[in-house]
């Protein structure tokens, strides 16, 4: 009888172990960079997550049955080369000399790249919280880590140098990696297609609505052809005439500071890529309209060639404002060039460097650029 009792608890110990499962996964990203800011001040240390952030995922999974689950992430980043937060008084990342000393918090943050639960099932996958944006996703997504495209699109117009040395508005979606208050949907996939669509409430710490981000993608994917296009808008409201930016309570007002009450951010994107097995091909375009301006434009295109162990990459892009300031140049170009070893199926060893050309402003006297020399681990 004993033994029937422990063999029942253990058929009962695994039928709950196969209906639910929880994983750990994440990665360490670290390198030595030597940059040159816009402004010519020279910065060389080591960074952390230059071509992917370092982070850890806690992610589960459990079966309701009748074909539905219930789903929860927690994805943290860190900086990998100080871990506990803390200032940083330099971010080769950023461009004139008052940004480039600028104290920014960093070090583990639960859960700020990714914290939601959800349910998914025969309809698709629905979630609650801090979700990826589809801006993002849809960047991500292109196969352009670390390229001067993904530097230029995740971040915001504070940011000058080999970010954006544009003298016009950065993407300000595009720099909204993260919308929390908000609610992400995902259809199934059928005959290839899909869609997405996200709904951020923009709440504060009074809880009032000071404006709402809405996005949605169509995606089509048929053996090496993925097409992708995406539409989003970030609506300051109207009743709140000061800088979202100070105000913000969640990192959908957090981005706002660029457009005062009342105005809206309009952004759509298309990117296309074909697998041709010797390289791959990813080409992009970008446009965002801010209080109904004249749209700025961004467009690259990226060539990933593997060749046994080794991964070889090269960016081109073109950046193109629509209102340029006296004296600035309306077109500026950008670069990058990566080569990437795989010493086993999770780590791999790197070096890539990436530029961008001058605006025309007096406060620019050199090209923004950085080089980076690093190890990648996934676990």
């Amino acid at each position: 009888m004993k033994k029937t009792l422990i063999a029942l608890a253990a058929m009962a110990a695994t039928g709950a172990f196969a209906q639910s499962s929880v994983s750990i996964s994440g990665n360490i990203d670290m390198s030595y960079v030597s940059a040159t800011t816009a402004d010519g001040q020279k910065f060389s240390g080591i960074a952390s997550g230059p071509t992917s952030t370092s982070k850890i995922i806690f992610s589960g999974v459990e079966d309701l049955g009748g074909g539905l689950s219930a789903v929860f992430r927690i994805n943290s980043g860190f900086g990998a080369d100080r871990g506990a937060q803390f200032l940083r008084q330099a971010n080769p990342n950023l461009g004139t000399g008052s940004a480039a000393s600028s104290a920014g918090l960093q070090g583990l943050q639960f859960g700020n790249r990714d914290l939601y639960i959800g349910l998914r099932g025969g309809f698709g996958e629905v979630r609650a919280g801090n979700n990826q944006s589809i801006s993002d996703d849809h960047l991500n997504a292109g196969g352009n880590r670390g390229s001067v495209w993904t530097y230029f699109m995740a971040n915001s117009s504070a940011q000058g140098g080999v970010n954006n040395n544009f003298g016009g508005t950065a993407p300000i979606l595009g720099a909204m990696a993260r919308v929390t208050d908000s609610i992400k949907y995902a259809s199934p996939v059928m005959g290839g297609f899909q869609v997405q669509a996200l709904y951020g409430f923009g709440e504060r710490d009074n809880l009032a609505s000071e404006g709402v981000v809405t996005e949605g993608q169509l995606s089509y994917t048929q053996g090496p052809l993925a097409v992708s296009y995406s539409m989003g808008n970030i609506a300051a409201a109207p009743n709140d005439a000061t800088t979202f930016g100070a105000l913000a309570a969640s990192s959908t007002q957090a981005v706002l500071s660029a457009a005062s009450a009342g105005n809206k951010s309009k952004e759509t994107r298309i990117m296309a890529s074909y697998d041709l097995g010797m390289a791959k091909l990813n080409v992009g375009s970008y446009t965002q309209s801010v209080a109904g301006a004249a749209k700025d434009t961004a467009s690259h295109l990226t060539v990933t060639v593997p060749m046994g162990a080794w991964t070889f990459g090269a960016t081109t892009m073109t950046v193109k404002d629509a209102t340029p300031a006296a004296g600035q140049k309306a077109s500026i170009n950008g670069s990058s060039f990566s080569a990437a070893y795989s010493l086993s199926k999770r780590t791999s060893v790197y070096g890539f460097t990436r530029t961008m050309g001058k605006n025309g402003l007096a406060a620019q006297v050199s090209n923004p650029s950085a080089t980076y020399i690093g190890m990648n681990h996934t676990f």
